[in-house]
């Protein structure tokens, strides 16, 4: 209930929609109400014969007055038999004599008599259909305005929820994409959104629009009868228990089948990122095995959510169906014997019965609706409810321009309680330094790196940039500060100069061929076939790994950072490549604080400092010529690569 009422408050921007969508849905109702209540004087005037008045008998309790009315319709050519006033003195009369419920029956024969049944038959039935047609019209343009609002109230706050779950993707922290699956956050940000727009689309619909239905027509019923309208609902718990029981299954089989489409679409996307090196190894046969195994098992709770959902909606029927047989054999059985009621009103009132099949019906239905909308939405809020990254840098200081000092003091850090990655690293970088961090796989460099620019903060030490501790600063004051040059290099589908000047506005093409340039990148940019208005591809894969490094590094110079981060990647470029790019790092570096992770220990012997990490904990720290001369891990690693 919680969740169905958090997704009710996201339609609070749309009140003024959903005000007009309830007023329409009390029209169309009413407007059904009075269309079957034309079927009382239909059947008056239909099967009256010759010359016979109409008679209207007010249906009441077995003392109540009758009412009989003798100017209904007097036959083809036959005359009036009673003068409005004569018919008005007579209703005045027996006004006083019957309860507030036959009153209301009252009225109501008294106008269809005034105003439908007046001249001969053929006369009055054309004004019962006329009327029956206004009514009918009226009916259907509710239905469609309140159709319409409703849709577009539904798709709004799909919108407002993609929307949300967007802005928190780029909200969370980096620990929260190590937790879980890209896959699974995308059939997330797809998927379950879709799912959820049950509960404010068509469900909720049903949920306003069918009870105003089922309210009118019981008003109609309890008017007509009470009694009679009492013992149909005293036989509804039947059908009640029965949409209970297939909702609370509903809501567990639905909960399973997100999470098979989560891996479903895990692994799809793993496909698609990995089938370089699934047709390398010849793993199609397995990959595709694996993925058939979790379409059959997501096949199995959809169909079984299916056949369990569509059970509801013929049980709900054949009880209310149940239901109202029964009124017809137990009501129609009095009827015969004269003392229940009217045999128009008896008609009238199994109507109004049998017009709550259908919204009792759906009700149930929207009860299975929503149960996979609900399951839908709760996954989609517990990624809204995850902590923000602001809540472990809620800082508000401004930064401005950076003068490059960083330092790291005693800091800890673990992913998982109980494995320290970091234990007490101390690290002070001088601004316009270039610090390099060595060490074998797993050492810690990389967490390291990500502490500075707040990506991770320390469970025990500080992080200082300038003096200043990370956690009180502006994160986005902090980040404009710094560059970031990674391994593996991010691009996105767009242009070659939206790539480069990524995060800038109105930055002018000259600037951005300056940076290009300086990053040896301008000259295969232009080969290109639109330039630096070429589309480069998902991830740039339509440019070489030493191409779109050097497009990184033209990204890093544009923005000018007081501080960079440099994740060393010429590794696994060729030797032409490799030069390029080293050139282009070589600029780079210039004239900025530096703290770059070493690959080969070749590239990093210019450093000032060189920090040697070994288990999460500083081993060595000095120039390369200093820890060779030292001897100790340092001078092992470095034997032990010149040696291969």
């Amino acid at each position: 209930m919680k969740t169905y009422l958090r997704m009710l408050r996201m339609v609070r921007p749309y009140t003024g929609q959903l005000v007009m969508a309830v007023i329409a849905m009390f029209i169309f109702s009413a407007a059904s109400v009075f269309s079957t209540a034309m079927l009382s004087p239909f059947l008056e005037t239909l099967f009256l014969k010759g010359d016979e008045p109409a008679a209207a008998t007010a249906p009441a309790p077995e003392q109540a007055p009758t009412l009989t009315v003798t100017d209904g319709v007097a036959g083809d050519s036959g005359p009036r038999a009673e003068t409005d006033a004569e018919r008005s003195a007579r209703y005045n009369a027996l006004r006083g004599q019957v309860s507030w419920v036959d009153e209301i029956k009252l009225e109501f024969k008294a106008w269809a008599a005034t105003h439908l049944l007046q001249g001969t038959k053929q006369q009055a039935l054309l004004r019962i259909c006329l009327t029956f047609f206004f009514f009918t019209l009226l009916k259907n343009i509710a239905c469609y305005l309140q159709e319409i609002l409703m849709a577009y109230v539904g798709h709004a706050v799909i919108r407002d929820l993609r929307g949300q779950l967007y802005r928190k993707f780029t909200d969370l922290p980096l620990a929260f994409y190590h937790r879980h699956k890209a896959g699974e956050l995308i059939s997330r940000a797809t998927n379950d959104v879709l799912v959820a727009q049950q509960c404010v689309g068509a469900s909720f619909m049903k949920l306003v629009k069918e009870p105003i239905y089922i309210v009118m027509f019981l008003t109609v019923a309890l008017i007509i009868s009470w009694q009679m309208t009492l013992l149909a609902f005293a036989l509804m718990p039947a059908s009640l228990a029965v949409v209970l029981g297939i909702s609370r299954t509903l809501r567990r089989i639905s909960h399973r089948q997100q999470e098979q489409m989560a891996d479903l679409t895990s692994t799809l996307q793993e496909t698609v990122y990995g089938i370089r090196v699934i047709k390398a190894f010849a793993m199609e046969k397995f990959e595709t095995a694996k993925f058939t195994r979790q379409a059959q098992e997501l096949f199995k709770q959809v169909f079984r959510f299916d056949y369990t959902m569509k059970a509801s909606s013929p049980l709900t029927e054949q009880l209310s169906m149940a239901v109202g047989l029964f009124l017809l054999w137990f009501g129609g059985s009095r009827v015969f014997t004269g003392g229940l009621m009217a045999p128009d009103m008896f008609i009238f009132f199994l109507f109004a019965i049998f017009s709550m099949v259908r919204p009792l019906k759906n009700v149930g239905q929207v009860g299975a609706e929503l149960q996979a909308g609900l399951a839908a939405a709760e996954r989609i809020f517990a990624v809204l409810d995850e902590p923000t990254e602001t809540a472990a840098l809620a800082g508000t200081r401004d930064l401005g321009r950076s003068r490059g000092e960083v330092e790291l003091q005693d800091v800890h850090f673990s992913y998982l309680p109980g494995e320290p990655v970091l234990r007490g690293v101390s690290l002070k970088v001088g601004a316009g330094q270039v610090v390099a961090l060595a060490g074998s796989s797993g050492a810690g460099k990389s967490t390291l790196m990500d502490m500075i620019p707040g990506f991770y903060t320390p469970q025990q030490g500080r992080v200082l940039v300038d003096g200043i501790d990370v956690r009180e600063l502006d994160p986005q004051s902090l980040r404009r500060n710094m560059g970031i040059v990674t391994q593996e290099v991010i691009l996105f589908h767009d242009t070659v100069l939206r790539n480069i000047a990524y995060g800038l506005d109105s930055v002018p093409l000259e600037k951005v061929r300056e940076a290009a340039r300086a990053a040896n990148a301008d000259e295969f940019i232009m080969k290109l076939p639109r330039g630096y208005d070429t589309i480069i591809g998902d991830r740039g894969v339509t440019l070489s790994g030493g191409q779109r490094q050097r497009l990184s590094i033209a990204r890093a110079i544009l923005k000018d950072p007081a501080i960079l981060l440099l994740d060393e990647a010429t590794s696994a470029l060729d030797t032409e490549s490799e030069k390029l790019v080293q050139e282009a790092i070589d600029r780079l570096v210039r004239n900025r604080t530096t703290i770059v992770i070493a690959h080969r220990l070749s590239t990093i012997r210019g450093a000032d400092r060189i920090c040697l990490l070994e288990q999460g904990q500083v081993v060595q720290i000095g120039t390369h010529d200093e820890l060779l001369a030292a001897g100790g891990r340092y001078k092992e690693l470095y034997d032990l690569q010149f040696k291969n």
